[in-house]
């Protein structure tokens, strides 16, 4: 290539590089920073909550820490059990997201950790792949991509879309795992194995086939540590209850041992072991994964956001779920990196946490360092709690999470939110709880479409006396040839057909001669419906009647104008919504209509307020017009 060809092309390169690439990456930069301040992360409780820090408030965080801790041991074993993985695993997690977490969260209740519903998204996914992929191998890779998605999710605030998650699929879903956790414990309390199953249905019918194998040393022990549970709260309201309860039966379960009873201890976890290690990346991994990741981060930030409004709301403390978005990535980015499994809001310890009152967010991480500590210190002592125990707590902090008023509300309110409850609630008893979120989620979508697809279309009349009303349905029309009809509600595409059927219906009529669109109420009018108006506006051209529209606000002419409707319309038949004189387009409208019928215009009364400016010495004024 010649030199001074080469000279233009990169001149041209240059200049395409300052005129769209540099200005548009700058764009993208400042779009970032600006998300980026807009999360408000000041790494919390080291820069603030330290600030107005008090042997209080340590003293209260202490304990709800430790509580949540004693209850994190097993609960992190039992989800890595169901994920298929090492117990360590679910120690790990629980212990990183709890010191992560909490430098990024605005909830001081919320507990990060690995939960039922991600541990059962992670053997699922695993089992589909069948053994192309190693799990312990490739886990680490599968957490950087389920932090990364989230971290992106957060910095992108679309933790908003949790908000169309309706609060009632909230209440059915933490119902329905509620039920799930306390049936979960029950055969630990009887003493006996089943195999593992995932729903709440199998997990019963297993439970009483294995009833008759109970052992009794198992019930007493559990019924020793309700009672010890319970008289520490009713005597002792302000201490750590859990934490008490557990430690004193563990206690009196030791001479047990030596009589060899068949009762079921914690297994033991080696003495200072923790694997640190960078994530292995292949590409034949990404592929696989990459599905996997995305469906285990979108129900990681559902399910956060779902605890998190939950205690918000009973707590009064406002939340930000972008905040909560990205402190999740954190923790599974940190796990991925210090090992660990998914991890996300967890509905059983924020519970814990909820009901030991911490002070602040920091409960979290001292619990993250008592796990920590007590991992690699304490890991052989787990031998000694005894599992019935363990599990007795974990029923009576399942039964804490059914709120009977919030359940009343949900099912007594409207039929959709009581289909909604109803549908997450049995799906989260007979599926598992992954599917049963999305399902709710689904059903109260379909059911609010359903709702918002039947669009009201009323018809109006005016006479002299009291003006533009609506018409009663055996009434005649004042005039016969005019036909006023109020729309109000959504004309977006799911309600073009209805909308349409309704308009050819009315037009029926054979002595009508011009129909008025009254839609100062429609809202989100879409090409769909513009279609249907634009083809009702040509029918009626064709036999020689008239569509007018009045009551249009600027954002229904904008979409007629784009879309070319209001040509097929005529812009003279189109009249806009005045602000202060609601039904003066109305009027006009009429007024149009008679002419259109080549009548002679008459005195249309149709009354509304017309403002007049405030007089320097005096009040206002309001008259009614005609």
């Amino acid at each position: 290539m010649e030199p001074h060809k080469e000279n233009r092309l990169g001149d041209d390169a240059r200049r395409l590089f300052l005129k769209r690439i540099w200005p548009a990456s700058a764009r993208l930069a400042r779009r970032l920073r600006d998300q980026w301040n807009e999360l408000h992360l000041e790494l919390g409780p080291l820069r603030a909550t330290f600030h107005s820090y008090s042997g209080a408030k340590l003293r209260a965080d202490l304990s709800a820490a430790l509580n949540v801790a004693l209850l994190s041991f097993p609960q992190g074993m039992a989800y890595a059990l169901i994920a298929g993985l090492p117990i360590q695993f679910g120690i790990y997690a629980c212990a990183v997201a709890s010191i992560i977490g909490p430098l990024f969260q605005s909830s001081r209740y919320v507990v990060l950790g690995p939960t039922n519903a991600t541990a059962v998204l992670v053997f699922s996914s695993y089992l589909s792949m069948e053994g192309k992929i190693d799990k312990v191998h490739s886990l680490s890779f599968l957490l950087l991509l389920i932090g990364l998605a989230l971290l992106a999710g957060a910095i992108f605030r679309a933790a908003a879309l949790t908000q169309y998650v309706s609060r009632t699929v909230v209440i059915g879903y933490i119902t329905g795992a509620a039920l799930l956790i306390i049936a979960n414990q029950a055969h630990h309390i009887l003493g006996v194995s089943i195999p593992e199953v995932a729903t709440f249905f199998d997990i019963v019918n297993q439970t009483i086939r294995h009833a008759g194998q109970a052992q009794w040393p198992s019930v007493a022990l559990s019924l020793l540590s309700f009672l010890a549970w319970w008289w520490l709260k009713s005597v002792f309201p302000k201490l750590p209850a859990v934490a008490i309860a557990l430690l004193l039966v563990s206690v009196l379960a030791l001479p047990l041992r030596l009589l060899h009873l068949p009762i079921h201890y914690l297994d033991p976890i080696p003495f200072g072991f923790w694997p640190v290690s960078l994530p292995s990346f292949h590409w034949s991994w990404f592929s696989q994964l990459a599905s996997a990741s995305l469906a285990l981060a979108f129900f990681a930030a559902i399910e956060g956001a779902s605890i998190g409004k939950s205690l918000a709301s009973r707590s009064g403390e406002p939340i930000d779920p972008n905040r909560e978005m990205f402190a999740q990535g954190a923790a599974n980015v940190a796990c991925a990196v210090l090992g660990g499994m998914p991890v996300s809001g967890s509905l059983t310890r924020s519970a814990l946490n909820w009901v030991s009152k911490p002070a602040t967010v920091l409960a979290n991480f001292w619990s993250g360092l008592l796990l920590a500590a007590g991992l690699l210190l304490a890991g052989p002592l787990f031998a000694y709690i005894p599992m019935p125990a363990l599990a007795t707590l974990v029923v009576l902090t399942g039964f804490s999470l059914i709120n009977w008023r919030d359940i009343r509300i949900a099912v007594g309110t409207t039929t959709a939110d009581t289909l909604t409850f109803l549908v997450t609630f049995l799906s989260a008893l007979l599926t598992p709880l992954d599917f049963a979120i999305g399902l709710g989620i689904g059903v109260s979508l379909l059911l609010f479409l359903k709702q918002v697809g039947q669009p009201s279309l009323v018809e109006y009349t005016y006479d002299e006396e009291e003006g533009l009303r609506e018409k009663g349905r055996a009434e005649e029309r004042i005039l016969p040839e005019i036909c006023i009809i109020h729309v109000e509600g959504e004309l977006f595409f799911g309600v073009a057909d209805l909308f349409r059927e309704q308009i050819r219906r009315i037009c029926l009529d054979a002595s009508l001669r011009v129909v008025i669109l009254r839609m100062r109420n429609a809202h989100h009018l879409d090409a769909t419906c513009a279609l249907a108006i634009d083809e009702l506006a040509k029918m009626m051209h064709e036999s020689g009647r008239h569509l007018l529209i009045s009551g249009a606000t600027r954002p229904i002419i904008r979409v007629l104008r784009s879309s070319g409707v209001i040509d097929t319309i005529g812009r003279e038949n189109v009249f806009p919504l005045f602000g202060v004189h609601p039904n003066l387009s109305t009027r006009n409208a009429l007024l149009r209509a008679q002419q259109l019928l080549g009548k002679k215009e008459s005195e249309v009364r149709i009354f509304f307020e017309k403002v007049h400016a405030k007089p320097k010495g005096g009040g206002g004024q309001t008259e009614s017009e005609g």
